[in-house]
């Protein structure tokens, strides 16, 4: 005899379950959280997504193409590496003002999700990665920094920037403060010498 067939759209529980993380957080989002937000009973819930876990993970990865995603295009707009990294920042800084006080979902994970499997699997630790790894790629490319030290240093100076962008906005900052220190960290980096 087959189940019972699932009356919920798994589209719109992600959507909504990225929401519950988004404002609560990681430790602060529990699995009655996510079915309350989704409207689905618990034993649907794991059916359907698997442990907390499993959603955050989704969540990530969702939240990594549809936000993240479009940093790194305004990165991948512009030929010179130091005004790529620049329109990063830059862009961060207008979602943060359209984000006050959620901030970023990644950013704000960063420093708040523990591992979570006896692995040592850490997924948002894995996209921090991969976002430097991005922002050290455009700067030590081609026509980049060709000292690997300065583009590393460089590269740590633009994640910085980010969060700090991301506490700010976390903390409530008025939007005109945070685009001014988007802007003045932009210029930094701009004015630094490939």
């Amino acid at each position: 005899m087959a189940g019972r067939p699932k009356t919920f759209d798994t589209d719109k529980a992600l959507d909504a379950f990225v929401d519950v993380f988004w404002t609560k957080g990681y430790q602060g989002t529990s699995v009655d959280d996510l079915q309350a937000a989704a409207g689905i009973k618990r034993g649907s819930f794991y059916a359907a997504f698997g442990c907390k876990d499993d959603v955050f993970d989704a969540v990530l990865e969702k939240y990594w193409h549809e936000a993240t995603a479009l940093g790194l295009n305004q990165m991948d707009r512009e030929e010179d590496p130091l005004k790529a990294v620049a329109a990063l920042v830059r862009h961060v800084g207008i979602f943060m003002t359209r984000n006050t006080p959620r901030g970023c979902l990644l950013l704000t994970s960063s420093a708040t999700v523990p591992d979570q499997r006896g692995d040592g699997a850490n997924p948002v630790r894995e996209r921090m990665k991969m976002l430097e790894r991005r922002i050290h790629g455009v700067l030590a490319g081609e026509k980049g920094i060709q000292d690997e030290a300065a583009a590393q240093e460089l590269t740590a100076f633009a994640l910085t920037c980010l969060l700090g962008l991301n506490a700010l906005a976390r903390n409530g900052q008025d939007g005109d403060k945070i685009l001014a220190a988007a802007s003045h960290a932009a210029d930094c980096i701009e004015r630094t010498a490939a």
